[in-house]
């Protein structure tokens, strides 16, 4: 049972597989270069709330590299969110595999995406609570895999957890988020997320 749950988290595989991205979600998270400039906002100024994102760091220029190769494929592949991921995964091992082995970068990439996705929900926009959504749960899949492989304290990946970050309203992702951002003030104090998955 272990190994086929590695296989799972290998390929890229959930258990929502038949479920498509909704329309727009994925278009809304797509344009690389939207995220490089929100990256270098939050990089920019010493008095600016960087919401959490790991700063300085040493091999952030790689990092943001495997970023935007998960982030090209993932929003290439036109299909089931497994698929997405799946093919996100194998483009950026095929490209940088030594990220996928180095804890330290593993979790600078999942605070681009936890201060990505803060961001986006304090733009106000509706639209941006979609691309939020997106960045939440490739937090969330960045940090199980993190605590699966490298640290071996997590039995399996959680993709039901995944998916429906992926689709979460703007109240569970802003709790969601403060819990892995507490040096930001930015998004107050909720923890509703937690009442919504024990339910």
């Amino acid at each position: 049972k272990t190994s086929k749950n590695n296989k799972m988290v290998e390929e890229g595989r959930g258990s929502n597989e038949g479920r498509e991205p909704a329309e727009g979600v994925l278009e809304s998270q797509t344009g690389l270069e939207s995220l490089d400039l929100q990256m270098q906002r939050l990089q920019i100024g010493s008095g600016k709330c960087k919401h959490g994102l790991i700063l300085p760091f040493h091999a952030a220029s790689e990092c943001e590299e495997f970023v935007a190769t998960f982030n090209t494929e993932f929003s290439a592949v036109q299909g089931p969110i497994s698929d997405c991921f799946q093919a996100s995964i194998f483009a950026t091992r095929k490209s940088h595999a030594e990220v996928w082995k180095d804890a330290a970068k593993m979790e600078w990439i999942v605070s681009a995406f936890v201060a990505n996705a803060t961001q986006l929900l304090l733009s106000g926009n509706i639209a941006d609570v979609a691309a939020a959504g997106v960045r939440t749960s490739f937090a969330s899949f960045f940090e199980q895999w993190i605590a699966l492989k490298l640290y071996n304290n997590q039995y399996a990946i959680d993709w039901q957890l995944i998916h429906d970050l992926f689709y979460a309203d703007e109240q569970t992702l802003r709790g969601y988020l403060i819990e892995r951002c507490t040096s930001c003030p930015c998004l107050g104090v909720d923890l509703s997320w937690k009442q919504y998955y024990h339910q």
